[in-house]
């Protein structure tokens, strides 16, 4: 199969991240005026419309989409309060978590899948990433691991994908590992890692949910460097890794389906610039059918 064309969804006027299930894909959008993010939706490739809720002030929103304990598309994210909200995407119906949302520590990075959802809290130095159920049984949160920095995380069905910071050649973070983690045996394992050096800056993008074959997709984008742009995806079901090809401008990535692929947001990384000689940087696209037929 050859990869498809990308499809442009928007230009933004600054950098912002993609959430995406089953055809929908929803980011956020900066009113330059009040200096805040609304969310807006697509589907099916359509054009973006706006979600009608509150917006945000504190950059973009950290969302995911995933399901409630229903199957039905929900999307979850923090608002200025370090809470937790829960969105029905088909009703527009907005919600605060609040058994999952402490009143004295911030949440981030929330995800949903199956009515559970993790996401990380700092306490005392230490990054945790931790999972509750929004069910009217749920107590809290408990904890599913711990480490110096994690920076982003994403549910499956069965397993948890995560990627924390490390040591690397020039930094003592310059090395981004995504660990796979069983939810119920708690088996956790390291399954990609990339490394930055002198030439180049290793970027890995918040992993995402692929339904079939079941596992993660992620990408790979090497700053300063000509080659190494990459889509990973990782199935759990022989923990096998695959390559399409990628870009060193994407900071954000999600899974919107077979056919539209994958949903991308991109800019210069690390900075809000949107254009670079009048070539506008910050865009959302789908990237159409994968090829996942490439080497590392």
């Amino acid at each position: 199969m050859a990869q498809g064309v990308p499809r442009t969804l928007a230009l933004e006027r600054a950098a912002t991240s993609v959430a995406a299930r089953d055809g929908v894909v929803i980011w956020s959008r900066l009113d330059a005026t009040r200096k805040t993010y609304s969310l807006v939706k697509s589907v099916d490739g359509g054009a973006p419309n706006r979600i009608r809720v509150g917006p945000r002030a504190k950059g973009p929103f950290d969302i995911d989409l995933g399901t409630n304990g229903s199957g039905a598309t929900y999307a979850v994210y923090t608002r200025d309060d370090g809470d937790i909200y829960r969105l029905n995407v088909a009703s527009g119906s907005e919600l605060k978590v609040v058994k999952l949302s402490s009143p004295a520590i911030e949440e981030r990075d929330p995800t949903i899948m199956r009515g559970e959802i993790a996401f990380v809290r700092r306490t005392r130095g230490y990054d945790e990433l931790r999972i509750g159920n929004t069910s009217g049984a749920s107590k809290g949160s408990r904890l599913i691991v711990k480490h110096r920095s994690i920076v982003s995380a994403e549910l499956s069905l069965t397993h948890v994908a995560y990627v924390v910071t490390g040591p690397g050649p020039i930094s003592a973070d310059g090395a981004k590992s995504v660990r796979v983690r069983d939810l119920r045996t708690g088996a956790d394992k390291q399954v990609y890692r990339a490394v930055s050096t002198g030439a180049n800056v290793a970027g890995v993008t918040r992993p995402t949910y692929v339904a079939s074959p079941q596992g993660f997709m992620w990408a790979r984008a090497n700053i300063g460097a000509d080659t190494g742009q990459r889509f990973v995806r990782y199935t759990l079901r022989d923990s096998q890794l695959a390559y399409a090809e990628g870009s060193s401008f994407f900071t954000s990535t999600a899974w919107a389906g077979t056919l539209l692929g994958a949903a991308t947001s991109s800019a210069f990384q690390d900075t809000d610039a949107c254009d670079d000689e009048t070539v506008n940087i910050c865009r959302v696209q789908l990237s159409g059918p994968l090829d996942f037929t490439l080497g590392p």
